[in-house]
């Protein structure tokens, strides 16, 4: 089922919310934009195109959401990850600098999306980092200086030994830093939400729509099996399933395996005692 044409068999395809199924391309199109890839960064960028009066049509090779936007932990937060001053000496201060507030602002544009759109994504305030060590709690307090030295709003807060099971039941940890600012949501609502947003913004998505060749030149023409697309300009949101269509951007792209995993249904006494605040975590055990 993992790459079948339907969404992945998950809690989160079985939770999802009613949504259509957009059809599949058929004969000719043309637009200002043609975007390759119906996930978070295909349909985001519909929408922000759309919103700024341009026609758009989106091509999703199976259903929408179907990759990894669809099948991720469902956290969302802050930042775009760690060791980013290893990049000084290609942008600068300044180049560091804008990526971390970038990692910040990601989080508020779903943010005040979903809110504008009423997305119903069972989004929920609150996360929180957790140390297995006392030094990675030192490096937290570090974290959340640096954060407010960039002008962050939400509530940080540190949290020790002695007060982790509020937040956590398990004996493994040393504390933890609470974020108000980050969280989590359903992933799959969250994209299909997103598609809606962007129909009712004029965008054409087509759902079974496999591209399977790009002609370049004064305008783009990508084709599907049973249809091709006329565009000014072409945008790929293919992440890792790119399969041979830009050879160049292709090379840049690597493998990375995530694994997600649901438990039974635990009732809510039980799982209120695993996450007392309902709060997203995460540990620093990092493979």
């Amino acid at each position: 089922m993992i790459h079948s044409a339907q969404h992945a068999a998950s809690y989160y395809a079985a939770s999802s919310a009613p949504h259509p199924d957009y059809s599949f391309l058929q004969g000719e199109r043309s637009a200002d934009v043609c975007i390759v890839g119906g996930g978070y960064s295909g349909l985001n960028t519909a929408i922000e195109l759309a919103e700024r009066g341009l026609s758009v049509i989106l091509l999703e090779a199976r259903k929408l959401g179907w990759g990894a936007s669809g099948r991720n932990g469902g956290q969302l937060i802050r930042g775009v990850g760690h060791g980013l001053e290893q990049f000084l000496p290609v942008i600068g201060e300044e180049g560091v600098r804008s990526m971390k507030l970038m990692g910040l602002e990601a989080v508020q544009i779903v943010r005040e999306r979903v809110e504008k759109h009423a997305i119903a994504c069972d989004l929920t305030w609150g996360y929180c980092d957790l140390a297995n060590k006392p030094a990675e709690l030192l490096g937290f307090a570090e974290d959340a200086e640096e954060l407010r030295s960039l002008g962050y709003a939400h509530e940080l807060r540190l949290v020790g030994k002695d007060d982790i099971h509020s937040v956590v039941g398990a004996d493994c940890y040393v504390g933890g830093l609470i974020d108000m600012g980050s969280g989590h949501l359903h992933p799959l609502n969250l994209a299909l939400g997103e598609a809606a947003v962007a129909s009712s913004l004029g965008v054409k998505l087509f759902e079974q729509s496999e591209v399977t060749r790009i002609d370049y030149g004064p305008e783009v023409q990508v084709h599907t099996a049973q249809g091709r697309v006329r565009a000014k300009t072409l945008v790929l949101c293919c992440n890792a399933y790119l399969n041979g269509l830009n050879r160049e951007l292709g090379g840049k792209v690597l493998p990375a395996g995530s694994y997600i995993i649901a438990t039974e249904p635990l009732g809510e006494e039980r799982a209120r005692t695993l996450l007392p605040q309902n709060m997203a975590v995460c540990d620093q055990r990092v493979a």
